[in-house]
């Protein structure tokens, strides 16, 4: 075996290998520990069929995402570069997850904006009918599959593309201590900072496709009691400071 196919053999590769498998299927249950974690939190809470559509169509997402990096990682690599696939990843993973917030963000204040214009009663997020239809959720889990992948290939185009050779060169310095440690590399670059960056891109993108306006409604159904109950304690605080006054003279003049 040559020293560049055992070079090869040793590089860093993000599909390849069962480690690598492994560390995926771990990313994955990390992000299902975190919206586990987020509904226990919740109050009210969404009902377990509501969060299980709401938790799929985010994983569906995230999974086209998921194989969207890998193929722009792997494209990235082989464009005469210098860094390998696993850093290419991060680096891709990174960029898109802080883009992707933000492109998301802006994208779904417009799209709750388009639907209440036109009534799209379908396409309202978070909301699957009562009882909640399968169907429903299918397209909505296709929208968002298309938004996602749109966002990724957005982000390239804007950021990755026209910074590649810049991000190539920085991304290579950096990856260079790493070289002779695929496995290390694939830990770092897929496991502690892809679990920290999914956990708060999956807390913030289930803020944003939940149902907004049942979780509103619901949250005034538990707010109207103490609202009423603190107007009803206001009252009798100024009730009883009313009456202290009235009544604070007629006391000083009968002891006089």
């Amino acid at each position: 075996m040559s020293l560049e196919e055992m070079d090869a053999e040793q590089e860093c590769r993000v599909i390849s290998g069962h480690f690598a498998l492994f560390v995926q299927a771990f990313l994955a249950s990390m992000v299902l520990a975190t919206l586990l974690y987020k509904r226990y939190r919740e109050n009210p809470k969404r009902t377990w069929t509501v969060w299980f559509m709401d938790s799929s169509k985010q994983g569906f997402g995230m999974g086209l995402q998921h194989f969207a990096n890998v193929f722009l990682a792997v494209f990235f690599a082989k464009e005469k570069g210098l860094a390998g696939e696993c850093i290419w990843y991060i680096t891709n993973f990174c960029i898109s997850v802080c883009g992707g917030l933000v492109v998301l963000t802006l994208w779904m204040q417009v799209h709750r904006k388009l639907v209440e214009k036109y009534n799209i009663t379908v396409l309202r997020s978070g909301e699957y009918g009562e009882p909640p239809d399968v169907r429903i959720w299918a397209v909505q889990a296709l929208y968002w599959g298309f938004v996602c992948v749109s966002e990724k290939l957005l982000i390239a185009g804007l950021v990755i593309l026209p910074l590649h050779g810049n991000l190539d060169q920085l991304i290579a310095h950096l990856e260079k201590p790493l070289l002779h440690y695929p496995k290390t590399e694939l830990v770092l670059v897929m496991v502690a900072l892809p679990t920290m960056l999914n956990a708060i891109f999956a807390w913030v993108i289930d803020n944003l496709i939940k149902d907004q306006h049942g979780a509103k409604s619901e949250e005034g159904k538990l707010l109207a009691p103490a609202n009423e109950s603190l107007a009803e304690n206001q009252k009798d605080k100024a009730f009883v400071s009313d009456y202290g006054c009235i009544n604070a003279p007629a006391s000083s003049e009968g002891s006089l």
